[in-house]
């Protein structure tokens, strides 16, 4: 019997596979194809979670009031929360990561590697990123045009882990005078932010000068919504739950886009089982 937390693609429009048609994990999944990057700037592809109407975070009353954790809902070890898990898993094997600096605040904790601190090792996913020449863990992308981060966090701490900041002018000034951050610490790319012309140069940079290729940006929905409007995000993986959220019941709340409106293509669907009530979808913007 095969893995209750295996997804089953019932619609799979990608079949180009840069890596070759092998998936970083078979247990888990089926290969999953990109196409190419661009000829001057890397394939961007947002990661998301969203509720069954659409809410992907609000603004927190406290610490405990937790979009992500009231978006999942369950237990961690719900089939649906492991294979949504899972996905994000292998999709960090293909490249390098982006993050806004807000989901930084919020979750302090957070690495984006394949094997996150506390989790069980995977052999497999480390594995397929060596056979590929890719560096053990992705680089970590950090969208921050204030340059106010959140220094103390744990991915600017963790042993092998390179982390490549995106800022504006005065968001170096505010890295380097006041919070004491050296080149030899932390890479930036500095540009002249929020632009999307400038934003544009920041990937072309990160290709040419990074050799950055793949890009699975984690959010937030401003960093997605940055990209979207500079015409740099090509595509969206989004887990629908079967959560609904009362929307009433908090304060700045965003959605995920609206793909109808977006004139976006349907790439890939699926589920864990035919009565899950949990959707994958894969959206694409950009075709190459």
């Amino acid at each position: 019997m095969g893995d209750p937390a295996k997804i089953v693609w019932h619609v799979d429009g990608e079949r180009r596979h840069p890596y070759g048609a092998i998936s970083p994990d078979p247990t888990w999944s089926d290969p999953i194809g990109f196409p190419p990057p661009w000829p001057d700037r890397p394939w961007i592809f947002g990661v998301m979670v969203t509720s069954a109407n659409g809410v992907v975070a609000w603004r927190r009353r406290d610490a405990g009031d937790d979009p992500v954790r009231g978006i999942l809902g369950g237990a961690d070890t719900r089939v649906e929360r492991v294979a949504d898990r899972r996905l994000m898993r292998l999709l960090r094997c293909y490249g390098d990561v982006g993050i806004g600096a807000q989901t930084l605040r919020e979750q302090p904790r957070l690495v984006q590697t394949p094997q996150e601190p506390g989790e069980p090792p995977v052999p497999r996913l480390y594995a397929f990123r060596a056979a590929h020449g890719l560096s053990p863990h992705p680089r970590t992308i950090v969208y921050s045009p204030l340059g106010r981060l959140p220094l103390a966090n744990a991915v600017f701490h963790t042993p092998g882990l390179e982390v490549l900041v995106v800022t504006s002018e005065a968001g170096a000034a505010e890295l380097e005078r006041r919070r004491g951050v050296t080149p030899a610490r932390l890479a930036l790319v500095v540009e002249p932010l929020p632009a999307p012309a400038a934003l544009r140069r920041v990937h072309e940079r990160l290709q040419a000068e990074q050799g950055v290729r793949y890009i699975a940006c984690e959010g937030g929905m401003t960093v997605l919504h940055a990209l979207r409007d500079a015409g740099l995000l090509d595509e969206v993986f989004v887990t629908t739950t079967d959560a609904t959220i009362d929307t009433s019941a908090h304060e700045g709340v965003m959605t995920i886009f609206d793909f109808g409106k977006e004139r976006t293509r349907l790439v890939g669907e699926g589920r864990v089982a035919p009565d899950s009530g949990w959707l994958f979808r894969r959206w694409r913007f950009n075709e190459r």
